[in-house]
């Protein structure tokens, strides 16, 4: 019995194990993303269908061959009148004779060939499909960095947590203490029940603080995994850090929603020569083989009439004019393309201003965070000294708390600079990546 609980319980961690993944830094996460995150994965499966509708736009240039084949059934051959003197000459003027012609079975197969050797609109259309499949590869490469900011909120906001957790701790165990302390004087009667309630409540503040950022942080695994599209537990094994030499002030990588409008405008110019082709002429070669069969007898055509026809024809078709609606919709797409110019210009200013302003941000939270540690480290020190001289009875408890909220003020500074400044960390790492790149 102990042997077969022994097995079960090496399975159980075998599979706790398996059913975990571990990331070791943030671009392991961007990795997994890259193959799981179905934010990510179903714009880069669209590409196989823009790749088939570009291909679909070319064969329009190809020749189309058409093959029939059919069967009709004359159950009533319609009788013609034929004038008299064409059969009698001896026929009176003005007198017709009633005649059927044809056979009631007629077989017939027909090819035919057709193409358009010059189709300006279609030579546009064929490049507008071309570059609508090149702004899709684009606008997958914009759910992908949208994608990476979401994993680096959840990602910096996760290693916070962590970060929190460790001085929840740390001043669970100091408010601990202090009640330790606290009961034994209010035991003596040294102490009030006040003074006594008084650190109760802080050590209960603590436990709360622990168990709200235990759940923050589960709430927060279970978006990243989300996210990531996945079902195993997730654990961060570092806190995120990055070399301060990635953060240089200039970006080289050109902004995936720039790229975008650019493709965009390439679209609209493209569409512009579209429509302007409408008034040019195309040119096209028509061949057709038609072969009949007509005979008296049903599935009998040993006595048949063949009847081949064929022809060789050349189409050229010049627009004269169509109600001026070729002129409405060529200024319809000048108009379109001078929107996009437009939003070009305004996504690069606002994109440009963007990155001055992490730049700027990255600067000032970095400096808030080296002065806040600080702070932080100071105040534990007077902390460490305050704590000596409560036990020592040099001051009193409530001078003892009063001096602790300090400290809780200094960590909630330090907590709130250090997630200012992961978020700008995240955002220029992000930023600094090009897209344009496979």
């Amino acid at each position: 019995m102990k042997k077969s609980f022994l097995v079960i319980s090496v399975m159980l961690c075998c599979f706790s194990v398996k059913s975990q993944i571990v990331f070791g830094s943030f671009r392991e996460v961007l990795d997994y993303a890259d193959k799981h995150s179905t934010s990510i994965r179903i714009p880069a499966e669209k590409q196989e269908i823009n790749s088939i509708g570009e291909k679909q736009v070319r064969s329009f240039l190809y020749p189309s061959i058409n093959v029939s084949a059919g069967f009709n059934d004359n159950i009533t051959l319609q009788p013609t009148l034929v004038p008299g003197k064409l059969f009698n000459p001896n026929a009176p003027e003005g007198s017709f004779q009633e005649m059927t012609f044809g056979k009631p079975y007629v077989y017939t197969t027909s090819l035919q060939v057709q193409w358009n050797v010059l189709d300006f609109q279609k030579i546009f259309a064929i490049k507008t499909s071309k570059l609508r499949s090149e702004a899709g590869k684009i606008d997958t490469e914009v759910n992908r960095f949208n994608t990476y900011n979401q994993l680096a909120s959840l990602y910096y906001s996760i290693s916070l947590a962590q970060r929190s957790m460790e001085i929840d701790k740390e001043n669970l165990k100091t408010t601990e203490v202090m009640l330790d302390n606290a009961l034994e004087k209010y035991k003596k009667g040294v102490i009030s029940e006040s003074d006594l309630n008084r650190v109760s409540i802080q050590n209960l503040q603590n436990q709360r603080k622990i168990e709200l950022t235990e759940n923050n942080m589960a709430q927060l695994y279970r978006q990243m995994q989300s996210a990531l599209n996945l079902r195993e537990e997730i654990q961060i094994s570092d806190i995120g850090s990055f070399e301060d030499s990635v953060f240089a002030s200039d970006f080289q990588a050109v902004h995936p929603e720039v790229l975008l409008q650019e493709k965009q405008i390439d679209i609209s110019k493209s569409l512009v020569k579209q429509n302007e082709a409408l008034r040019y002429p195309s040119m096209g070669f028509v061949y057709q083989y038609n072969y009949n069969w007509a005979t008296d007898r049903l599935n009998d055509l040993s006595n048949a009439n063949t009847l081949p026809q064929q022809f060789l024809g050349i189409k050229l078709n010049v627009p004269v004019f169509n109600g001026f609606s070729n002129n409405q919709k060529i200024k319809e797409s000048k108009a379109e393309l001078k929107i996009q110019q437009i939003q070009l210009e305004n996504i690069k200013i606002v994109k440009d201003k963007e990155d001055e302003i992490l730049n700027l941000q990255y600067d000032q939270t970095k400096t808030n965070l080296e002065r806040n540690t600080q702070i932080l480290s100071l105040q534990d020190k007077n902390d460490i000294h305050t704590q000596n001289k409560y036990e020592s009875g040099i001051i009193s408890l409530d001078e003892r708390l009063d001096r602790y909220s300090d400290l809780l003020s200094a960590q909630y500074n330090y907590l709130q600079s250090l997630a200012d400044f992961s978020l700008a960390k995240y955002k220029i790492y992000i930023r600094k990546i090009d897209f344009q790149k496979p």
